[in-house]
Parts: structure tokens; sequence; C-alpha cells
């Protein structure tokens, strides 16, 4: 064969890789995206969120398993889901997912507005603003007739059904002192009251579902769950 005629025989191969690796990328998108959107669809019916859904497939040529039944890790967010009069950002994390709806098990999390937790809070959340620092819940603010700044600082933590709120240390006018202290302060009596611990159910959770969890994060209390393997949990559970 002759230098050129080969030359040209090794592009057409070249072309025709290309063409093939194309054809191929292509497809794997097409089953993806079409994948994504049945997840999408079917996690917005379930959950009838105010705010958007999005599912990504994090599996390498996650497109092409699908056609042998497998759609491996998958996470899928929502914002704006409605449990027990609470509005909570969802996201779940699923491992070796497959079309018939079982999975490896996994992870999820629900976001607490900080507005919400406050309100949740009772007397003490009166008039107090809610943030995090370092896995603390903070509450801030103003109370009483002079309009004294307080501070309260509260340790989160959780059982297999429960989350507990618990303040640790409160401080007026910049001095802090332990709330466990305030037992021993007459006039601080009632303050020690309202700084008990809180606790707050977390019920009727999907079956394979268990609460593991809590910390104040940046933009609300963070619930952490995990998720047994086997048949996808309904979303039909309340999470708070």
């Amino acid at each position: 064969m002759r230098p050129t005629r080969r030359r040209k025989t090794r592009l057409v191969l070249a072309v025709t890789a290309a063409i093939l690796a194309l054809l191929v990328s292509a497809t794997d998108l097409l089953v993806e995206h079409r994948t994504e959107g049945r997840i999408v669809a079917q996690a917005a019916r379930r959950l009838r969120p105010d705010g958007p859904v999005r599912a990504d497939l994090t599996t390498p040529l996650a497109g092409l398993h699908t056609l042998g039944g497998e759609v491996g890790d998958v996470e899928v967010s929502a914002k704006g889901v409605h449990r027990r009069h609470a509005v909570l950002d969802v996201t779940v994390h699923l491992k070796d997912v497959t079309t018939e709806g079982d999975s490896a098990g996994g992870t999820a999390t629900a976001t607490v507005g900080y507005d919400q937790v406050a309100r949740r809070l009772g007397a003490v959340g009166n008039g107090l603003t809610a943030g995090g620092q370092g896995g603390d819940l903070i509450l801030s603010g103003s109370v009483g007739p002079l309009g004294l700044p307080v501070t309260v600082r509260a340790t989160v933590s959780t059982t297999a059904h429960a989350c507990t709120i618990t303040p640790t240390t409160v401080s007026v006018l910049g001095r802090s002192a332990a709330v466990d202290d305030l037992a021993a302060l007459p006039a601080a009596s009632g303050l020690r009251d309202e700084l008990r611990p809180r606790t707050v159910a977390v019920t009727a959770l999907p079956q394979g579902v268990a609460l593991t969890s809590a910390h104040a994060g940046d933009d609300g209390l963070v619930l952490g769950f995990s998720i047994a393997a086997g048949p996808t949990p309904s979303a039909g559970g309340t999470t708070v």
C-alpha cells in the first residue's frame, strides 16, 4: 500500500473511532439526562416541594449503566419540603441505585431554617435571632424592658427519634455564666427555667431511615440521617 493511501486509511480509521466515541458519549448523555429527568419527576411528585428539585448521577458513564438495569450513585436535592409544620431543604445521597428502585444505602440531610428553630424554642426564642457557630446553636438579641443584649449558646444532640437543644452558657452585657450556675442565683431562677433543654421529636421516618446527627450550620439546623440498603425509602414519612 502506498504511503499516501496508508495515511488516508489511518485518517479514516481515526475519524471513524472519533465518531463512534462521540456517538457513545452522546447516547450516554441522552440516557443520563432522561434518567435524571425521571428521578426529578418522581421526587417532585412525592415531596411536593415549594422550590426546585435536582438530580445528579455521579457514577462515570451512569447513562450507559442504566441499559443494564443500574443507575449508580445518585444525589437528589429539593428545597422547600413541607413536613409537620416545618419547611426543609433536603439532600439525599444513594449508592448503587438500580432501575428497580433498590440501593446499597446512603445518607441524607434535612436543613431547618433558623427562623423556624427560634419559634420551636418557645419563650427562650422570643425576640432572639438564631444562628450557628462551631456546630452549636447561638441565640442573640435584646430582652427585657431595658433591652439588655443577651447571647445564649446551646449544644445540639440526637437520639434515634429526637433532637435536643441544651443551653450551656448565657451572656449578658458581655459577662458569661454557665446555665447550670444560674440555679444558685435567686434572681436568675426564672431565666434558668426558660433555659432548660428542649427536645423536638423526629417521628414517622420512612422505613430504613434513622436520625444520626444534628448540628447548627450556616443556613439552619442540619439533621443527618442514614439510609439502609434495600428499596429506596418512600418520601411519605415525616421528619420533624
